[in-house]
C-alpha cells in the first residue's frame, strides 16, 4: 500500500495532515524513504527540515532592509538632536533665576556664558558617552542573537561613520542653538527677570 491510504490507515484519519517525524537518520534520507513509501501518485508532498530551514533563512536574510534602515536612522537623528537641545534648554531655563541673581550680584556676561557652556558640554559629553556605550552593548547583543540566522554570520560590527558624524553635527547644532538662546535670555535686565519669576 504505497500511497496516501497507508498514512490514513496508519494514523486512523483520512484528513489532510502535517506529520513531523523524529529520527536518528539524516532528514534527507528519511524524506526520500517516506516519499518512496507514499509513491508519486499519492499527491503528498514531503519536505525535510534542513531544506525548509535553508529556504526560510535565505528568505529572511534576502530581505532588503535599506529603506527601513534609512527611516530608523533619520528618526534617531531627529530624536537625538531634539532631545539633546530640549534637555539643555529646559535645564538652563530652570536656572534663569540663578542667572538673574548672579547677574544682579555683579557677574559679567562672560562668566554667565561660562556657566551656560560648561553645562552644555556636560550634557553633551555625558549623553554621547552613555549613548555610545549603550548602543555598542545593544549591537553586541543583537549580533549574538542573529548569528544563527545569517550564513555566514558577521565577523564584526559595522560602524556607520558618516552617519555618526552627521549625528554629532546635528546634536552639536541643537546644543549650540539652546546655549545661544539661553545666553540671550541672560542678557535681559536682572530685575525684570526676577519680577517675571
Amino acid at each position: 500500500m504505497a500511497n496516501a491510504d497507508y498514512v490514513a490507515k496508519t494514523t486512523g484519519s483520512a484528513a489532510t495532515q502535517v506529520l513531523l517525524i523524529r529520527t536518528n537518520v539524516s532528514p534527507p534520507t528519511v524524506t526520500a524513504a517516506v516519499q518512496g513509501l507514499l509513491g508519486p501518485a499519492s499527491g503528498a508532498t514531503v519536505h525535510d527540515i534542513v531544506t525548509q530551514q535553508q529556504i526560510m533563512l535565505s528568505g529572511l536574510t534576502a530581505i532588503d532592509l535599506a529603506g527601513l534602515t534609512k527611516l530608523e536612522l533619520s528618526f534617531a537623528l531627529l530624536l537625538a538632536a531634539g532631545a539633546s537641545g530640549l534637555v539643555l534648554a529646559l535645564g538652563l531655563a530652570e536656572r534663569r533665576r540663578t542667572f538673574a541673581i548672579t547677574s544682579a550680584l555683579g557677574a559679567k556676561g562672560r562668566q554667565l556664558g561660562g556657566f551656560v557652556w560648561s553645562e552644555a558640554a556636560f550634557v553633551a559629553i555625558g549623553g554621547l558617552t552613555l549613548g555610545a556605550l549603550s548602543g555598542w552593548w545593544l549591537a553586541q547583543v543583537i549580533v549574538k542573537i542573529l548569528t544563527g540566522v545569517f550564513d555566514p554570520p558577521p565577523e564584526h560590527l559595522s560602524v556607520p561613520w558618516p552617519y555618526l558624524g552627521g549625528l554629532l553635527v546635528a546634536v552639536g547644532a541643537a546644543i549650540v542653538v539652546a546655549g545661544v538662546g539661553m545666553l540671550r535670555a541672560t542678557r535681559r535686565p536682572a530685575m525684570s527677570v526676577l519680577r517675571d519669576l
